[in-house]
């Protein structure tokens, strides 16, 4: 099958690999000519050799091959220079590359968005300067008009998780999730001027997920790259500054999850009622247990030495206990990954004419032949 690549993209990928031509060829188990024949543009690879291009041996997305031009994917650490390097040397490759999977969908979203346009965009409409953290999660979240309410009527944190990431694709910032191996990092956001993203470990719990979502898109409206971690020792190693950005976006996410208004009735059964009313508190905002704990420390509730055992016992419940396992819905798991949004403004373009069906598998990262069940379970 014609594949139909650019073929720049491949040898920009095999030298940003370090790989020389000849080297790339003993890894594929191809003559070295097949490979300068393909960037040649002479001859295109199967797609079968193209997955294996991009996912065992120049690690990109498959969709960057189809690029009109090679994608400009800075080096992670440069735009996280602002986390000490005590944390950034925790990382391992796998967190690295999803931070380059999401400057390629930054890319794919700067291809697929040229004709569609959002009609509310929350990181231009709310400038953080004007707002005390208290007040910036107000704002935010009458933003996104979902109210307490609302709120209180869902039944299960993944509920949650999949109203707020909604919402948040609505209003102009594109989510994704993956599964990472640092099963400590629960996600990051990365700025851009068109097209800021949220990035969740899929490998969390669902109430950890609904707190990273928050807390990552309180780092897009204070216009810093960030990155959510379950230990957060690393934020004492910041600068003064940096931290201080930290601090005010944990609070962001405390009190857009859980608002003042409310949880003055919360506060006064917690006072009466004690610490086995921490679940049912929970239950109403579907929430983690450990944001609650923040509103209670807030309010001088909880002790600070309370509030960080518990936080500590509760951090490793975050995890679950297994990874997904083997033999679930290909097609759901992909479109959870990829969040609904993307893939919709994927399938506008082919629909459109502006895609082949090719470059539409590509950028949602499957085979062609998997397209018709991926739009079977989409919701228009």
């Amino acid at each position: 099958m014609k594949t139909h690549i650019n073929p720049k993209i491949i040898t920009w990928a095999r030298e940003k690999a370090g790989l020389t031509v000849e080297a790339l060829a003993k890894k594929m188990r191809r003559d070295p000519n097949e490979i300068e024949l393909w960037e040649q543009g002479k001859a295109d690879p199967s797609y079968a050799s193209l997955e294996k291009l991009a996912y065992n041996h120049l690690h990109v997305p498959l969709a960057v091959f189809f690029f009109p031009e090679p994608p400009k994917i800075e080096d992670p650490r440069t735009k996280l220079r602002r986390l000490p390097t005590y944390e950034l040397d925790r990382f391992s490759p796998d967190t690295y590359e999803k931070f380059r999977l999401a400057q390629a969908y930054q890319d794919s979203l700067s291809e697929l968005m040229r004709e569609i346009r959002f009609r509310k965009i929350i990181f231009r409409d709310i400038l953080p300067d004007s707002f005390t953290p208290v007040a910036l999660a107000q704002k935010a979240r009458e933003y996104l008009g979902i109210s307490v309410r609302q709120q209180s009527m869902l039944n299960s944190c993944e509920t949650a998780f999949k109203m707020w990431r909604h919402a948040i694709e609505e209003v102009g910032v594109f989510t994704f999730k993956d599964s990472f191996e640092d099963r400590f990092i629960s996600g990051f956001g990365l700025l851009d001027e068109e097209y800021p993203i949220i990035f969740v470990n899929n490998s969390n719990s669902f109430s950890r997920q609904v707190f990273t979502l928050i807390h990552e898109l309180s780092h897009i409206l204070y216009g810093v790259n960030g990155v959510t971690d379950i230990d957060e020792s690393y934020i004492d190693l910041m600068g003064p500054k940096d931290r201080q950005v930290e601090i005010n976006c944990n609070r962001f996410a405390a009190h857009f999850l859980v608002p003042d208004d409310s949880f003055r009735d919360d506060l006064a059964y917690f006072l009466s009622a004690g610490t086995d009313s921490i679940s049912q508190i929970v239950d109403r905002y579907s929430v983690s247990r450990e944001v609650i704990l923040r509103r209670l420390l807030e309010n001088g509730a909880v002790t600070k030495e309370y509030y960080e055992r518990m936080a500590a016992q509760w951090n490793k419940e975050y995890l679950r206990r297994e990874r997904s396992k083997a033999g679930g819905n290909y097609y759901l798991t992909r479109l959870a990954y990829l969040g609904e949004g993307f893939a919709r403004v994927a399938f506008e373009n082919y629909y459109r004419g502006r895609l082949s069906r090719t470059q539409l598998a590509t950028h949602l990262n499957m085979n062609s032949r998997h397209l018709p069940k991926i739009e079977s379970y989409m919701r228009w």
